[in-house]
């Protein structure tokens, strides 16, 4: 008789999924960056293979998830309803952020350093202004909508997929989706099922990839935290403790929302969600984290699976509340650290403009998008080429957090937009197509 899935012989394969094991990966990674960089440093590159098999996997699940989602709920006539639902909740969530940041700086003051932690700094940065004299730290600031446009819209689409632009991939699904939506032929209705089948075996490769998460964990922290600069990072101390006090004052708002929303008990709602959490944490990524968002929300909160699939990966790579977060904490510790006098009103544009700026990053890599700060910088006469070196020194330390904050809200986002579409519509919103 053939035995289920995660058995052979006897042996019980699902150990490897219990967070405990996959807890303990992470712990022995981190130990051995910190106490055996050879060993960390050989290891990296198995971290770094297990997080590429899953990037593989990430593009085509987001391609058929979207597509699909957009068709089907457009064929129902929904699509309208919910996307000015998602805006409406996207933004109120990015401004909440922002807020959130900016206070936690302003309270935390990251940039007020002891002498010696100013000399530490004042060394990276004179050294930044001698490698980079000729540069001008406010090139960025010509960005507008031409720039912006070319980022969304692909002129090829292959060219996007081949260099991970994320923005215009998600665009081209977004116009394929509601293309075959609008289009009678039952022909476009086939086409449909087979971005779900597609979508369905990328998920289980990804639900098999599951069982090497511990191993892929601990190769990816033990060479992360082998890379990460100390001194940099004493220096940075008070900057890196705000990032990760906010992190989990948001995360804790998120939690309410969910409970409030879902109607389950506050601490149900992390066990319901620990896997993306644990996955976002140990790989920094909120894409590979997404697969697992899509079963746990449908799963354990039973939302439709088509609104998921709609809603996950438009937050994931549009509504990037990390940096929004990066962004309000990085400005007023640049405002703090050069003592420049803010008001209200320097805070207020802090707050909005940081929003647009992690907007106008989406779907970029990691030094893309955190050059994206130079939108928020240069207004205020302080120095965006300094602020990124700064931020490139520590993100691996606050990357982790950082993904948390991404698919943690994703997850609070989704679910109360699930809510109010029921709540209104009186459509229900359990299973799955």
């Amino acid at each position: 008789m053939r035995q289920p899935d995660g058995k052979r012989s006897g042996i019980s394969w699902d150990c490897l999924k219990n967070p405990w094991v996959i807890i303990l990966g992470m712990a022995s990674g981190i130990m051995t960056g910190l106490f055996n960089k050879d060993m960390a440093l050989k290891a990296a590159p198995l971290g770094d293979a297990y997080l590429s098999f899953l990037s593989m996997c990430v593009i085509p699940i987001m391609i058929t998830a979207v597509i699909t989602s957009f068709g089907r709920l457009f064929r129902a006539r929904e699509v309208s309803f919910l996307l000015r639902r998602i805006i409406v909740v996207f933004l109120l969530g990015l401004l909440i952020t922002s807020f959130v940041g900016i206070f936690a700086a302003v309270a935390g003051k990251p940039g007020r350093l002891e002498h010696q932690s100013q000399d530490r700094l004042g060394k990276v940065l004179m050294q930044y202004e001698r490698d980079n004299s000729g540069e001008n730290d406010g090139e960025k600031d010509s960005f507008g909508l031409d720039e912006f446009l070319k980022m969304i819209i692909p002129a090829n689409i292959f060219n996007a997929l081949y260099e991970g632009k994320n923005l215009q991939i998600l665009f081209f699904s977004i116009i394929l989706g509601l293309t075959l939506g609008i289009l009678p032929s039952e022909k476009a209705g086939y086409l449909l099922d087979i971005t779900e089948v597609i979508f369905k075996a990328f998920e289980k490769i990804i639900v098999l990839a599951m069982y090497v998460l511990p191993l892929g964990l601990f190769c990816m922290l033990a060479g992360q935290i082998a890379q990460a600069g100390v001194e940099i990072l004493k220096a940075m101390t008070k900057f890196v403790v705000i990032i990760h006090v906010t992190g989990l004052a948001l995360v804790l708002l998120g939690s309410a929302v969910i409970s409030r929303a879902a109607g389950k008990p506050f601490l149900q709602t992390f066990r319901d969600l620990r896997e993306p959490l644990i996955i976002a944490f140990g790989t920094c990524s909120s894409y590979a984290a997404m697969p697992s968002v899509f079963s746990k929300l449908r799963d354990n909160f039973g939302l439709n699976q088509n609104l998921i699939k709609l809603v996950v990966p438009l937050s994931i790579v549009i509504c990037r509340f990390s940096m929004v977060v990066v962004f309000t904490i990085g400005a007023v510790f640049m405002a703090q650290l050069y003592d420049m006098q803010a008001g209200f009103s320097q805070y207020f544009f802090i707050l909005l403009v940081s929003v647009l700026a992690a907007v106008a990053g989406a779907g970029a890599p990691g030094v893309v998008a955190l050059s994206m700060i130079a939108i928020v910088l240069t207004p205020l006469g302080l120095p965006a080429g300094a602020a990124i070196v700064l931020l490139l020194a520590v993100n691996a330390i606050i990357d982790p957090m950082l993904t948390i904050i991404n698919i943690h809200l994703t997850c609070a986002a989704t679910i109360l937009i699930a809510r109010e579409r029921q709540g209104t519509r009186r459509t229900p919103v359990a299973g799955s197509m």
